[in-house]
């Protein structure tokens, strides 16, 4: 039986995360590049319109939705539940996989900093107002800053953020209506 401390850090990313890192690689990029290469399959289809593309994700999906969004100009439109926060707020503050962690990152960007080079695609983030490991206060700063990034691109109306009371879920109150909207 393995110890308490063992049951409570484990989880089923960890022993895929651990090894990726060993050969230095992360969860984190291996998922965005998963998503990247989906665009390019539809993208390349003749019943897809590549200019109507967009993703959507809660929690590892939602880093997965934002770094391949911020690294990707196939993906016109991005909703991103349950993620987008600050590093400092979530994953440094707050238990988390490990597939969130990328080397050295901190040192050049926060999580606004990547969401923001999602501009001047659309956005639209949820948050949970009870959210236990993606902060709402910080959620709010995160979208404030990102906003900033937003304006400087003329393309503030195409950022918007979804409160809603709950926890870490997707909420699809303004999710569906949005991407409607922009794909």
């Amino acid at each position: 039986m393995k110890a308490a401390y063992e049951r409570d850090a484990y989880s089923s990313c960890h022993e895929i995360c651990t090894y990726l890192l060993q050969f230095g690689h992360t969860m984190a990029g291996h998922r965005a590049y998963d998503v990247m290469r989906s665009v390019d399959y539809l993208a390349a289809r003749p019943d897809v319109d590549p200019a109507r593309i967009g993703c959507m994700g809660i929690s590892g999906g939602g880093l997965a939705a934002t770094f391949a969004a911020a690294l990707g100009d196939p993906i016109r439109a991005a909703v991103v539940s349950g993620y987008i926060n600050t590093f400092a707020a979530s994953i440094l503050a707050v238990h988390h996989c490990v597939d969130n962690y990328v080397p050295g990152l901190s040192r050049i960007a926060d999580l606004p900093d990547l969401a923001a080079l999602i501009a001047p695609r659309a956005l639209l983030m949820e948050a949970g107002t009870e959210d236990p490991i993606f902060p709402i206060g910080a959620a709010k700063e995160a979208y404030e800053r990102i906003r900033r990034a937003y304006r400087l691109l003329g393309a503030e109306k195409k950022l918007a953020i979804d409160v809603f009371e709950g926890g870490h879920q997707i909420s699809g109150a303004a999710a569906y209506d949005w991407l409607s909207e922009y794909l």
